[in-house]
């Protein structure tokens, strides 16, 4: 997505600081104490503190007094862009019909830092992946859409992004080996799809095709989750690659 210049005179620091310690909450961490919170954040724990109970003032937050968490209202911050953008609209006609063709569950995603986040998911799942769930965030060396980006990054970029994640065994197949992986980048992008065989979560296969503007330009993935007691990989890529081929074309004209 482009992004315009902003010079830092122009920028509101606490909101700044406010926003990265909301982003601090996770799965891992769902409580955080105002010392965790400062070590985390960078601030000072006076600070950390200060901005927590605005958080708690303000609504997206809880306290017992020794610990804070976000509470369901801090849900509006990320309702806010998909009801009012328009891309994720455009999108959605295009990501049921695929789903409904396939009988699979089928998103959309694009990166946010080294994530992937998903802007449209389809209705219909019968799958219980942990990927899929409102809200989650995956990593990109181990998916399908993130190998895709990956791959569409040019060497420096691609180098920067490994150093600065270690490839970790989320699952027994995770590729780990940086030749390796680097290679399988260099084919997704020759061949134009990628297939990740349980390397996030076992028993989940996952089919992906990059979305391209009319100039040639990555602006998102589309992917399709299966079950791996349902297709072999042989047969996720002769059956629904061209699906997915045919859906790529009609979103070109939207993402531009």
């Amino acid at each position: 997505m482009n992004t315009s210049v902003i010079h830092p005179r122009d920028l509101i620091a606490g909101l700044q600081k406010g926003l990265a310690l909301m982003q601090l909450f996770s799965a891992e961490q769902p409580r955080l104490s105002v010392p965790q919170a400062a070590r985390l954040s960078g601030l000072t724990p006076s600070a950390a503190r200060r901005f927590l109970l605005t958080l708690v003032h303000e609504g997206f937050a809880a306290t017992d007094n020794r610990e804070y968490w976000l509470t369901p209202k801090a849900l509006r911050l990320g309702q806010a862009y998909v009801d009012s953008a328009q891309l994720p609209r455009m999108l959605r006609p295009i990501v049921e019909q695929v789903a409904r063709q396939t009988q699979e569950h089928v998103s959309v995603g694009t990166r946010d830092g080294d994530e992937i986040i998903h802007l449209v998911r389809s209705r219909y799942s019968h799958v219980a992946s942990l990927s899929i769930r409102p809200g989650s965030r995956v990593p990109m060396y181990c998916t399908a859409g993130g190998r895709i980006w990956l791959a569409w990054l040019d060497e420096q970029a691609r180098d920067d992004y490994l150093a600065r994640n270690p490839l970790r065994a989320l699952t027994p197949y995770t590729q780990t080996d940086r030749g390796l992986l680097q290679t399988e980048l260099l084919r997704v992008r020759e061949q134009g799809f990628c297939i990740v065989d349980q390397e996030f979560e076992i028993g989940m296969r996952v089919l992906g095709v990059p979305l391209l503007d009319r100039a040639g330009k990555l602006k998102a993935t589309l992917t399709i989750t299966t079950d791996a007691s349902r297709l072999s990989v042989d047969e996720m890529r002769l059956r629904y690659l061209p699906r997915l081929y045919e859906a790529q074309a009609l979103l070109r004209p939207v993402l531009d």
